[in-house]
Formats: C-alpha cells, sequence, structure tokens
C-alpha cells in the first residue's frame, strides 16, 4: 500500500497495484473548513502494521490495514520521530525526550532533555536545539545544532555528549 497524507488532514492508504482507496481517515480537528487553513502533518512513519503520523497539535498511531486510530497522543514532535521494535521515540517542543509503547500507548517515559544534559555536565540547564534523531548500536543519537551529540540508552539514560570534530550541514 501507499500512503498519502494530504493538506486538508486526510490519511490514505492506496492500493499500489489497482490504484484503488482502501480506507481514509480525516485526522484534521479543525471546523475552519476554508482553503487557506492547511493541516501541518510531518512525514508519515510506516512499520509493520502501525503507521505513525503528527499534526500540530497530536501524534497518531494507526492501523496500516484498516485506518483505525490505536492511539492519539497530545505530543507534538520537532523533528522525525523514531520507532525500534515496538517503541516510538519523540521529541516534543518542550524538549522532551519521550518513550511511548506502540501496542497500547502507555507512556514507558518521558525525560527533559535539558535537565539530562545539565545534570550530566554539572552544569545550569541551558535549551538546546535538536537537529536530528536516529538508532545506532541501539543507541539513540541526537545531535544539536551546536554540533553536539547526544547519546542515549534505549532506556532514555544518558550515556555521552560529544562535541564533533566539524559542524553537520545536513
Amino acid at each position: 500500500n501507499i500512503f498519502f497524507l494530504n493538506t486538508y488532514g486526510s490519511l490514505y492508504a492506496i492500493d499500489s497495484n489497482n490504484g484503488r482507496v482502501i480506507w481514509f481517515i480525516n485526522l484534521n480537528q479543525s471546523l475552519d473548513i476554508n482553503p487557506s487553513n492547511l493541516f501541518v502533518g510531518s512525514q508519515i512513519i510506516n512499520n509493520k502494521d502501525i503507521i505513525v503520523t503528527a499534526s500540530n497539535q497530536f501524534t497518531y498511531a494507526i492501523d496500516a490495514k484498516d485506518g483505525s486510530i490505536i492511539f492519539k497522543k497530545n505530543l507534538v514532535p520537532i523533528i522525525k520521530p523514531l520507532i525500534n521494535n515496538d517503541h516510538l521515540f519523540l521529541l516534543t517542543k518542550n524538549n522532551l525526550l519521550v518513550c511511548i509503547n506502540l501496542n497500547d500507548g502507555k507512556i514507558i517515559y518521558s525525560y527533559d532533555i535539558n535537565q539530562k544534559i545539565a545534570d550530566f555536565l554539572k552544569i545550569k540547564k541551558k535549551k538546546a536545539e535538536f537537529k536530528s534523531m536516529m538508532f545506532a548500536d541501539n543507541n539513540i543519537l541526537i545531535f544539536l545544532n551546536n554540533s553536539y551529540l547526544l547519546k542515549f540508552k534505549a532506556d532514555g539514560e544518558l550515556k555521552e555528549v560529544t562535541k564533533l570534530p566539524s559542524k553537520l550541514n545536513t
């Protein structure tokens, strides 16, 4: 299937063989039907039979087979979320690292990254600006705009803060 999210907030599942719509769901919570009121959605992540996407208000986990909402959380990621096994990892607008169980929608942990950095380095709490996030060697790697790299264990424990030798541009 091909999944498509349009600017009105409709998520479609389309059969890639015949081009037919299998199901669709509207994620737009707004009652404003003005064409200039566009739905701002994030990149779609498809993992096994679960689709994850976010709007400017919620993060959704959706069953890829039938379009039913598995859970909806009032958490908004600021960069593309990650899925590893049955866990969804988000970096939110409030600088929280959040881990959610994809099967039941329960939050496993939510940590203030700024506080984690301050505690780890034994410095005053400052606001970090995030560039990207990825998995490597069963660790969560978070790249900051100021050329630092944060390495977290999957359980949310900060293992390492490293200054990169040069600035990342892409």
